[in-house]
């Protein structure tokens, strides 16, 4: 419908579902210089910390309380990882020796030790992941806020200064600002209909509360506050990131009683299995939705990560019984704690490593710390009695290897009336690739890890600027050996798969089937595309 002659329409990315109309609320932090004289007195920058975690650790209760009242005790949990985090003893011990070997304040110290950690999650791989950093985020800024004592407001076009989540005026509004926070979310009160974010991605923990609250959420509009005027009311529509500033009556009514739209859906084809990748719980029905033919890797490391502790066996047995019961009989691969290198937590204790990304990390870690394989291997046996459950064993090196975790799977789930199991080993590391034929002896599927597959077999990182994703990917050094995999495969009569960002890029989708990969595991929002591409049928978006 075109836009009526008062309406200005952006554009922003979807983050949280739904629709709503309220006014602007504009969330602002008073402007405030740091300014140290001379070098502080270590002493009083120690009490001044000690004071401040103290006041974000109850706050973080009082959050946590919040949270289990108005939803449930997972959601709670957010809050109860982040006052883990800060509990930490070896966290203040950081803080407390840069204070004194770089003679700075408690702001500084706070800022440069969260905000190494911020980049670090940033860094990594996994988009889930990498959303993780705005919790340590949302940690310093509001550490850093408490010790400068500069406190946030909210301001709209009749009033200029209340505090946030509580409108004097009672009107629905829509909240704008630029970093959407799990605390922020919690505090929302009754009159808040939605938000517009500058950062904040759909799998951040704000963003998973804003879903469970059933709040809208548009992330990725630039410059808020000077884009969104303070008199605007405003319509968001959070399944396609659109906003209409000062909508016309006639605009409101069509956006009425739409609802959240899950990936859209596809039919099969016959040259392709296509699977969906699954980070966390939402992904699931997400899958579901888009007709995938089955689960090809569930990333369990994420929510692992996510919630900065290992998963209790009763945990991750929920999880993976979900899964299964939601594919209704078709595949479900999971894919064994995938941790160590870029993937790692304070919690883990693992030793410095000169280089972490060829030390122990994957399968080396697994059959090192028993304690990380046994319950999730237990776990997986329990929801196998739901229906049949594949197996997936990272970063393994060579078939003793694979054989060992085997056992060890085996050894861990005796008593337990399982039902099927398969067991397969994601090809990453070169060497295991050129084995291709030995693991098929002894293994019931093999998965193509592209990401890794290409880092270590080209020397690359294809997060350098100096890299061209879809350059490295044409490379004829990756082509044969995945055609030498495939033969494998074939010759052993199972199956072969690709995940990774070669399997959900439509132009080598054809490329795959070719060299004799029998299925891809890709974003759930990924798979018509990839069905398109293979129908030669050409896809407007897939990213």
């Amino acid at each position: 419908m075109a836009p009526a002659a008062d309406e200005v329409r952006l554009t922003g990315a979807p983050v949280a579902p739904g629709v709503s109309v309220g006014r602007a609320c504009l969330y602002c932090w008073p402007a405030a210089e740091h300014e140290s004289a001379g070098a502080p007195d270590v002493v009083r920058e120690g009490g001044r910390l000690d004071e401040t975690l103290a006041w974000m650790v109850e706050r973080l209760t009082a959050m946590a309380e919040a949270a289990k009242a108005r939803l449930d005790a997972e959601m709670a949990d957010i809050f109860l990882a982040q006052r883990t985090f800060l509990e930490d003893p070896n966290l203040r011990r950081r803080l407390f020796q840069i204070m004194e070997s770089q003679r700075v304040d408690a702001e500084s110290a706070v800022e440069r030790q969260l905000g190494a950690y911020e980049a670090q999650l940033r860094a990594v791989e996994t988009e889930y992941l990498r959303e993780r950093a705005a919790d340590i985020a949302e940690l310093r800024q509001g550490l850093v806020s408490r010790l400068r004592r500069v406190m946030p407001f909210c301001r709209c076009r009749d009033v200029q200064h209340c505090p946030p989540g509580e409108c004097p005026l009672g009107n629905d509004h829509i909240v704008v600002t630029t970093e959407l926070t799990s605390q922020l979310v919690v505090e929302a009160n009754c009159n808040t209909r939605g938000f517009i974010v500058e950062r904040g991605g759909a799998l951040s923990h704000a963003a998973i509360l804003a879903r469970a609250l059933g709040l809208p959420v548009v992330g990725g509009v630039r410059d808020p506050h000077e884009t969104v005027p303070c008199n605007a009311r405003i319509l968001i529509d959070g399944d396609t990131g659109e906003v209409v500033l000062d909508p016309a009556e006639k605009t409101v009514r069509s956006w009425s009683g739409r609802g959240r739209r899950r990936p859209a859906a596809s039919t099969p084809v016959p040259e392709l299995r296509v699977l969906a990748n699954v980070d966390h719980r939402d992904d699931v029905q997400d899958a579901v939705a888009a007709g995938a033919e089955g689960i090809g890797v569930y990333r369990t490391e994420t929510d692992v990560l996510a919630w900065r502790r290992p998963l209790t066996e009763d945990e991750q047995e929920e999880r993976y019984t979900e899964a299964v019961t939601a594919m209704a009989g078709r595949p479900v691969h999971v894919r064994m704690l995938d941790l160590g290198s870029d993937k790692t937590a304070e919690w883990l204790r693992l030793p410095a490593e000169e280089n972490p990304a060829l030390g122990c990390r994957g399968s080396r870690l697994l059959l090192a710390r028993d304690e990380l394989f046994t319950p999730q291997a237990r776990a997986l046996a329990r929801a196998s009695r739901h229906g049949a459950v594949h197996v997936i064993y990272p970063m393994v090196g060579n078939v003793d290897e694979f054989l060992e975790l085997r056992a060890r799977f085996r050894r861990a789930v005796v008593g337990i009336d399982a039902g099927t199991v398969h067991h397969g080993v994601m090809f990453e590391v070169p060497a295991a690739c050129l084995q291709a034929r030995e693991f098929y002896r002894v293994m019931d599927f093999g998965c193509i890890g592209s990401n890794d597959l290409v880092q270590y077999l080209l020397a690359v990182d294809r997060h350098s600027d100096c890299c061209d994703t879809e350059e490295v990917f044409e490379h004829p050094a990756l082509w044969t050996l995945i055609r030498w995999m495939a033969e494998a495969a074939g010759a052993a009569g199972k199956p072969l798969a690709a995940c990774g960002e070669l399997a959900g890029n439509p132009r080598f989708t054809r490329r795959l089937v070719e060299s004799g990969v029998t299925a891809v595991s890709v974003a759930p929002r990924r798979i018509p595309a990839v069905r398109g591409a293979v129908r030669g049928v050409e896809s407007v978006a897939w990213g």
